[in-house]
């Protein structure tokens, strides 16, 4: 923490004495600290005793109560939030009335060690008067009046630095400018003239892209990321707080925060976010009418069904916009957006760009399709006990399910179009939007033949292994050609290089995956999930060398399985 004094504090500093001390006084007229019922007699207790004395525990159940985390109603169903661990992350939103008188409870070992059973109301901590960064275009824009914010913030040279960093190379990767246009960063900068918590979410993530490119930890990221939490907590009152920019942008960039930093101990912090982005992104529908940031719905789309299907998420966000027709239609996948909300198509790109996103946008939805259908079917447990008989059918009925989808992503390359598309000459935004989109289809073509459910390749015919070796000889020809060319935008080409290196036998291609995603790590500056990924890949081929050494084969590795025992968790590839 910055401009901390120890002098005048006689706990700090020797010279002083409890009767000139400014920090406290040295008369404890308080009680138990366990029986304290608020922060500040706490605090009061605390500044007069050795630091570590008092302990203030949060878990769980501390945030269960709180509005923002509360179940929402989905076609009848519940969504409930899965708290499964104490974090930050849950004390995300405004409690709307709560008593702030709260009585902690005490360990039984140690009464001045207490559990708070409910989070406590920040309102009375006051926010420092600052000055949001706002950019000069956003400054110059109608209705941004920057004297009359408040509350303001102010920055010091080192967090200007990190915004700064944020600003023009962490969003650059996120929302990719066109056309040298840097006018999707107006879009935050207007909302955190607004809404102060979001400035200090982009400081988190900016700071955390910081301390990847330099190998340091992320000290300073963390704490930015903490300090957003009681603004946050303080902002929102109502449900027009919760649906506005400012929070949608805000929970956007705790996702990608979390995302970035996810491990095995706290694979699914990210899941509170993205289940708080379904509830604000119906919200916003509801009491806006639509949607100003289609792109980001889309992007956070393309982020769940990653995460899909490699395990670590439930699906619940794409599986929602896909079964009520909510995800956003091709034509809005793209900033900057026109007068008409929707993405401005350049004259180069008016004859093939409409045609890209309709693919991306089908390719894309058939990706969703086959990661819930393998969440089903691995979560269904009659499936082991079978007799060999009900086995056999069960596999037949399986196949055809996941043999329908494979279809569907075939009739999609076979219409003239598409077709057309190949044969053309793409200008740089359709052309890796092309890319992205037939690299994902034959991904998609490699985990339906393999990843459905464990054991599924022990079921594979010959006609099976000619596709998956076709489909990997293309995703390998294409990862060479555009990461040679270009490895900082080429972090989508992470997942089919992934199942490229689970399906391949040959040795010197599975050594060529490695390589190809070490390349790209270099150009990750936010987040360790490529590495993330290579790592995992690294742990499978030892599982699946060793089962061939003793089997003869390794066909029967469920490397869904393998990443949780070796402790490699990926929620996002390429992030």
């Amino acid at each position: 923490m910055q401009d901390v004094t120890t002098a005048g504090s006689f706990i700090w500093d020797r010279v002083a004495s409890p009767a000139t001390s400014s920090g406290g006084s040295a008369t404890d007229d308080l009680g138990p600290f366990a029986t304290l019922l608020t922060d500040e007699d706490r605090e009061r207790k605390a500044e007069g005793s050795t630091p570590g004395t008092f302990n203030v525990i949060v878990n769980p159940e501390s945030f269960q109560n709180l509005t923002e985390y509360s179940p929402i109603d989905v076609d009848s169903k519940r969504i409930e939030t899965p708290l499964r661990r104490g974090s930050i992350a849950a004390s995300l939103a405004s409690s709307f009335g709560r008593d702030s008188m709260i009585e902690a409870v005490a360990l039984p070992d140690d009464p001045n060690i207490v559990i708070l059973p409910k989070f406590e109301d920040l309102s009375r901590r006051s926010t420092k008067e600052l000055k949001s960064p706002i950019s000069p275009a956003a400054s110059a824009r109608p209705g941004i009046k920057l004297e009359e914010e408040e509350p303001q913030i102010s920055l010091r040279d080192p967090e200007a630095t990190t915004l700064r960093h944020f600003r023009d190379v962490v969003w650059k990767q996120l929302v990719p400018p066109e056309h040298g246009s840097d006018s999707s960063i107006v879009l935050l900068d207007e909302a955190a003239a607004q809404f102060p918590p979001l400035i200090r979410a982009m400081m988190a993530v900016g700071s955390l892209a910081m301390s990847q490119s330099d190998g340091s930890e992320p000290v300073d990221s963390l704490q930015y990321y903490s300090q957003t939490l009681p603004e946050l907590h303080n902002s929102l009152r109502s449900e027009e707080d919760l649906a506005s920019d400012g929070a949608f942008l805000t929970h956007f960039l705790l996702l990608i925060y979390e995302v970035a930093t996810a491990d095995v101990e706290h694979a699914n912090i990210w899941l509170h976010h993205i289940s708080t982005l379904l509830k604000i992104t119906l919200l916003r529908r509801r009491i806006l009418g639509g949607e100003r940031f289609p792109f980001i719905v889309w992007w956070v789309c393309n982020l769940d069904v990653d995460a899909l299907l490699t395990g670590p998420g439930l699906g619940d966000f794409v599986g929602h916009m896909l079964n009520n027709d909510l995800i956003p239609p091709p034509s809005f996948h793209l900033y900057p957006l026109g007068a008409d909300g929707s993405s401005v198509v350049y004259p180069e790109e008016r004859d093939c760009l409409p045609v890209v996103l309709q693919l991306s946008y089908e390719v894309t939805r058939q990706a969703i399709r086959l990661g819930l259908l393998a969440r089903e079917l691995r979560l269904d447990e009659s499936f082991d006990a079978f007799d060999m008989q009900r086995r056999s059918m069960a596999i037949q009925v399986r196949q055809s399910r996941v043999s329908e989808i494979r279809e569907g992503l075939q009739q999609l390359w076979a219409s003239p179009s598409v077709q057309e598309l190949g044969r053309t000459r793409l200008s740089v935004r359709p052309q890796r939007l092309f890319l992205h989109a037939w690299t994902l289809y034959r991904a998609c073509v490699i985990y339906s033949h393999t990843s459905m459910w464990p054991g599924q390749w022990l079921d594979m015919s010959p006609d099976c292994e000619t596709e998956i070796n076709a489909a990997s000889q293309h995703i390998l020809q294409v990862s060479r050609a555009i990461i040679e060319n270009d490895s900082n935008s080429s972090q989508f080409l992470v997942f089919p290089l992934f199942m490229v290196g689970l399906a391949s036998t040959i040795g010197r291609e599975k050594m060529l995956v490695i390589d190809l995603i070490k390349q790209m790590e270099q150009g990750c500056i936010v987040g360790g999930n490529t590495k993330a990924t290579r790592e995992a890949l690294e742990a499978i081929y030892e599982l699946q060398n060793q089962q061939f050494m003793h089997n003869g084969h390794s066909l029967d590795i469920d490397w869904f399985q393998v990443m949780i025992d070796k402790g490699r968790t990926v929620v996002n590839f390429g992030l």
